[in-house]
């Protein structure tokens, strides 16, 4: 397909995903397609179909409907093709607890095939630039909260995915942290990654994405740059993304 200038292809594509469990219906037909370069802000309350889109994006479940295409590889067909490209920070992180932290980041890269002298250098400029030096001896399981979180975004990080999908990557994150998240995903994006958000953190998405969507009962009901948004929902760019948030999940 030849694309006109300023065109970009689709990285991550969902249509008509549908998902239930059992009489509860999580996804009703979403269609979603994010395309390279972007940072994309997906929105939405509590129950809206966020972590599962998100889950079925990186097969970790299957759509009762619909298909994904991860840079142009069908998801269902071709899994693990697809997912090679791809980094995940899921929304509640599981790591294994009886591993130190250094371990752990060598598993990591060493099952996605990065040669051992990047790695080194990957996990030494991670562990220094998230503030984890100090730690890379201690078992996981005695780590804090934020630093499980810092430490399941730097397993992300490490392969330089094509993809990024993270579920609310900075929960837990102090300040310091989550500025060195977001200038470590704009250095990724800059050098030929996409990032895909799921967050509350209305602020943070307003001032960080590329463009955002809103999902709401498991539909995709608003979507756009943000200041197309704030025109489309409230016929001015004086409002807050929160605003157009509320507006736009209250049917204003």
């Amino acid at each position: 397909m030849k694309l006109g200038r300023g065109m970009r292809l689709p990285v991550i594509e969902a249509y008509g995903l549908v998902k239930s469990y059992g009489s509860t219906v999580a996804l009703r037909g979403l269609n979603l397609v994010i395309n390279e370069g972007e940072i994309y802000g997906l929105l939405g309350p509590n129950g809206a179909g966020k972590t599962t889109t998100l889950k079925i994006l990186v097969s970790l479940l299957k759509p009762d409907r619909g298909h994904v295409r991860i840079m142009g590889i069908d998801l269902h067909r071709y899994r693990v093709e697809a997912l090679r490209n791809v980094g995940y920070v899921p929304e509640d992180p599981y790591i294994f607890p009886n591993l130190v932290v250094r371990e752990f980041l060598e598993f990591i890269g060493r099952l996605r095939g990065i040669p051992r002298d990047i790695l080194k250098e990957r996990i030494e400029r991670y562990l220094s630039i998230f503030d984890l030096q100090e730690k890379e001896r201690d078992l996981i399981k005695t780590l804090s909260r934020g630093m499980l979180q810092k430490l399941a975004v730097i397993s992300a990080f490490l392969p330089r995915p094509r993809v990024l999908i993270m579920d609310e990557p900075m929960s837990n994150m102090d300040p310091e942290a989550q500025h060195v998240f977001k200038e470590e995903v704009r250095k990724l994006v800059r050098n030929g990654s996409t990032a895909l958000i799921s967050s509350h953190m209305l602020d943070m998405v307003e001032r960080f994405c590329t463009r955002v969507g809103i999902i709401n009962k498991g539909v995709l009901i608003a979507e756009g740059e943000v200041d197309e948004l704030k025109r489309r929902a409230l016929g001015g760019e004086d409002a807050t993304l929160e605003e157009v948030f509320l507006a736009v999940v209250r049917g204003g």
